[in-house]
């Protein structure tokens, strides 16, 4: 055993150097490689990504140690790793988010070289940009050595019929992923006492292509993104209508990728170029307006469809953006110290791992109430009137915040605020949608333009087909304003949709229309209420004379009307076809 760890360079000396987060590591892989992932519930769940979190914090506790003469805080990490698991185990019912928390300290790694000590940008950017590199590094190898175990795979099964899925699965890429690339890239983290000054007047080969993708790859490309950017708001402002689900995805990403580039500017061998230098200038100016566009997005879209974790973590982008941005426009430049940009950030993570999932649960169960009241649902003596809506608007908002709790396991929540109003019953989703007559609401999607859609499902309904000779397998049509419509052919007739009418011909005779519209628009009458919904007759009479009757039996039908008013129309159904007994002559 000393001989082989001798052959694998700098094994034991991490092991040395890091023995709590390698075990952290090693329990890790171990669950991963005992336990089947396919039985493994939640709980497993939130305790393997309590495990990555924990061992991250004894990776920083490390890392404080050395730089405060070489001390170890063994007991400080064991101790931690033991709270952290615990509270990940738990962490559904103390409304912890594990995300956050894991960006929390994730943002915290660069800026521990310096834990309490005075500003010192160059030795923080060589500390973090190896930290960094190291990572990428690790997981490049990591993609090569999958591929590789992939290729072995596929040689075997194909050469000689030898199958090893179970083998990678359950051994060889736990071990690769979960001990392996992390042990790796331990070994290339730097010690704080390392030297750094190598970056002023001979960086290495690292460090100069670092500068060359923030120099000529990302600066210029952030740069161009931030004119587009600025012309898009200045449109928004003259239109004074926001687009739906855009902003944050455009603004979000920039902010994020503009702050990395002015961090990977900073040494002075990268800032002293033209472009590197312009763009540290004006980057945190160009950011401001790019974060005043994101907060009005934000908190328009909070108030129209209340808090959740995805809104809050929002929430949290802008104060970020807007308070770097501001700090180191306006701040002496003694004091933009670097480590705020990742500091100041890792601090809103932390405090939204305990308040992000509380506040979203709260503010959605305040809208199902406000919702609830509004909708119609509810009547003037305070009781659930199930199915009797007069705000549409509501009563989808209705459906999306029980659709929120219940993905939030607020099962008692939902229990309580609807017991308020005499409802006694399941919660169980399609029950529950059910009961309260809101199933059939189709919840509007920020990504279309949609403003209205109807559906009729009738897949799962027995037909009676003894009175047929031929039935046809399922036929589907289509219209589509502005496009071509397809045709279902059928034992010598076909069906073609025109205008949103079938007409049946035979040859090229035309024997009968039927306007789905009208069928369809009676669907848009009814009730949402199950128990009153009059379906139209499924069944309809295509054509009949002496010798043949032909029926068509509709299965399922989907309409979209978009604001422009153009409109699609789908429809899937059988052919059915009698032949009459002839009379006695």
């Amino acid at each position: 055993m000393n001989k082989l760890l001798k052959k694998l360079p700098d094994l034991s000396s991490v092991m040395s150097r890091f023995p709590i987060p390698t075990a952290i590591m090693a329990v890790f892989t171990l669950i991963l490689v005992i336990l089947d992932p396919r039985l493994t519930d939640d709980y497993f769940g939130r305790l393997l990504l309590g495990l990555i979190i924990a061992g991250y914090v004894c990776f920083c506790i490390t890392i404080v140690g050395e730089s405060r003469e070489g001390k170890r805080y063994y007991l400080i990490q064991i101790i931690s790793t033991l709270v952290i698991c615990i509270a990940a185990w738990f962490s559904c019912y103390l409304r912890l988010n594990l995300i956050m928390a894991l960006g929390a300290i994730l943002l915290l790694l660069g800026n521990i070289v310096l834990w309490r000590k005075t500003r010192n940008d160059l030795h923080v950017w060589d500390f973090t940009h190896k930290v960094w590199t190291g990572a990428v590094f690790a997981t490049v190898g990591s993609i090569i050595f999958l591929v590789g175990v992939l290729s072995i795979q596929f040689a075997l099964k194909s050469l000689f019929g030898v199958r090893i899925n179970r083998l990678i699965e359950d051994l060889i890429i736990p071990i690769a992923f979960g001990f392996l690339a992390p042990l790796y890239w331990l070994s290339t983290t730097p010690k704080p006492t390392d030297p750094y000054e190598e970056l002023i007047d001979n960086p290495s080969f690292v460090s100069k292509a670092v500068a060359f993708f923030g120099t000529w790859l990302l600066s210029p490309l952030t740069l161009i993104y931030a004119v587009i950017l600025l012309a898009y708001s200045v449109k928004i402002i003259m239109m004074r209508e926001l687009p739906k689900g855009e902003i944050a995805g455009l603004t979000t990403p920039f902010l994020i990728i503009g702050a990395l580039t002015w961090l990977v500017l900073q040494p002075t061998f990268i800032k002293e170029k033209f472009l590197a230098k312009l763009f540290i200038k004006s980057w945190f100016y160009l950011s401001i307006p790019a974060a005043l566009l994101l907060t009005v997005s934000v908190f328009v879209r909070i108030e129209n469809y209340g808090l959740t974790q995805e809104r809050f973590a929002l929430v949290l982008a802008v104060i970020w953006a807007l308070g770097i941005g501001l700090w180191f426009c306006f701040a002496p430049e003694k004091k933009r110290d670097i480590r705020y940009i990742p500091g100041f950030a890792s601090i809103l993570f932390f405090i939204g791992t305990f308040t992000a999932d509380f506040l979203s649960v709260q503010s959605q169960s305040n809208r199902l109430v406000s919702n609830l009241e509004r909708s119609g649902l509810v009547s003037e003596m305070n009781e659930i009137t199930p199915g009797i809506i007069t705000d549409k608007k509501a009563a989808q908002n209705v459906k999306g915040t029980l659709n929120f709790l219940l993905q939030t396991d607020e099962e008692k929540r939902i229990d309580r605020i609807l017991s308020r109003y005499g409802y006694e019953g399941s919660v169980e989703r399609q029950m529950l949608f059910k009961n309260l007559g809101i199933e059939d609401l189709q919840m509007p999607s920020r990504y279309s333009n949609n403003i209205e859609r109807r559906a009729f499902s009738n897949e799962d309904t027995l037909i009676d087909v003894r009175p047929y000779s031929y039935i046809s397998g399922i036929h589907s049509l289509y219209f589509s304003e502005g496009g071509k419509s397809n045709i279902a052919a059928f034992s010598g007739y076909s069906l073609k949709m025109n205008n949103r009418t079938l007409e049946l011909y035979e040859g090229t005779t035309l024997h009968k229309t039927f306007d789905v519209n009208d069928w369809v628009g009676s669907l848009e009458t009814a009730p949402l209420n199950k128990e009153l919904f009059k379906v139209p007759e499924r069944t309809i009479s295509l054509f009949e004379n002496e010798a043949t009757k032909i029926d068509l039996n509709i299965r399922s039908v989907s309409e979209t009307i978009y604001e422009s008013g153009d409109e699609n129309l789908y429809i899937t159904f059988f052919i059915m076809v009698a032949d009459k007994p002839k009379a006695n002559p």
